[in-house]
């Protein structure tokens, strides 16, 4: 459904700006995991109690937005300027596989779109509050604001602080936009958004955790001993600031909080899925 909904969304009309609208198509359309919209999906369904596709079209979208922004901030932070990732996906980059120019324009335009994509919910109050959550997680408060901390602190030694500060914005922001798009599409109470809002929080970090832990663990090999005084010699990661054992912790506490908050919710299997996928990948 949801890439149904995106092939639909980028199949745009007309004879100009063909290498551009190719170019967006490429970005959004050559993977990914979707969890966001999937999450806001999961949600929307569990506090409904509505499991039916054709009831979800209140939903997608907003969903179907939210992913045209997650792919339009990676198009920008793979550009030379920002963080220069010549590969996205086991693909070429969208600036490697086009050029700068029309890697820019195709962020900038994937952008756009996402804020007409959202306007088409059924319910046009609901989907102008969907409009002002995306915009607010999407702004400098969150994805782009992440962007620019990180790009500030890319050439400086790396505080724990500052790295939460970066993920919570560039990894948790839109995990957090979908919680909150669910809550306001199923009309729950503040304190269940308050309570979603905090899992997503806790699930966007403990996964962008689990990466970096991962990452060293890999790079480092099976053999090493991963002990309270190892410290990998990347000092960027969660792993190489805390240390292996320390960060492992953290990353259990934040899923085992995580699986408190959805535990008194019925139909909740799926967001501890979520929070299972992310233990599974854990070294």
């Amino acid at each position: 459904m949801i890439e149904a909904s995106l092939k639909e969304s980028l199949a745009l009309p007309g004879p100009y700006a063909k290498e551009l609208k190719e170019a967006m198509g490429y970005a959004v359309l050559s993977g990914g995991k979707r969890w966001r919209p999937l999450l806001l999906l999961s949600m929307y369904e569990m506090l409904s109690g509505i499991k039916k596709s054709k009831h979800l079209s209140l939903v997608l979208p907003a969903a179907t937005a939210l992913e045209l922004i997650h792919n339009a901030a990676l198009v920008h932070e793979d550009l030379p300027c920002v963080m220069n990732n010549k590969e996205r996906r086991s693909n070429a980059s969208v600036h490697q596989f086009y050029d700068n120019t029309i890697a820019i324009l195709a962020g900038d335009a994937l952008y756009t779109l996402a804020f007409e994509v959202a306007a088409n919910t059924p319910d046009t109050h609901k989907g102008i509050q969907a409009i002002r959550i995306l915009s607010t997680y999407a702004k400098s408060y969150g994805v782009v604001g992440g962007q620019a901390v990180e790009h500030l602190n890319k050439r400086k030694v790396m505080k724990l602080n500052t790295l939460r500060y970066i993920d919570m914005k560039k990894q948790c922001s839109l995990i957090q936009a979908a919680s909150d798009i669910a809550c306001i599409m199923a009309e729950v109470d503040e304190n269940t958004r308050q309570v979603l809002n905090t899992y997503a929080l806790n699930l966007g970090l403990a996964y962008q955790m689990t990466e970096d832990i991962a990452f060293d663990y890999n790079r480092g090999g099976e053999d090493l001993d991963f002990s309270d005084d190892y410290i990998p010699q990347s000092k960027s990661g969660y792993s190489g600031l805390m240390g292996f054992d320390k960060a492992r912790k953290t990353v259990d506490k934040l899923i085992f909080d995580s699986e408190k908050l959805v535990k008194p919710f019925p139909r909740n299997e799926i967001l501890i899925e979520f929070l299972q996928m992310i233990q599974e990948r854990l070294p």
